[in-house]
């Protein structure tokens, strides 16, 4: 799961840069391209944005919750 994850942020990302295309035609290429969503059946423009936005390709941290006394 996370490298079909990684390989869809680094496809939309090549798409972006070198061939400059908009969030939704990255969309659209990501569907044809059959690389699927982590959620939904379909690519959307938001998600494309915030997977793009995101400066890491690994994934967040957890950090222990801290106990009250």
């Amino acid at each position: 799961m996370i490298e079909a994850k990684q390989a869809g942020r680094a496809r939309a990302r090549q798409l972006r840069d070198e061939e400059e295309l908009s969030l939704r035609e990255i969309c659209a290429v990501l569907e044809a391209e059959d690389i699927r969503p982590k959620r939904g059946e379909r690519w959307h423009p938001e998600a494309v944005r915030r997977m793009l936005a995101n400066s890491t390709d690994k994934p967040p941290t957890l950090h222990p919750r801290q106990r009250t006394a």
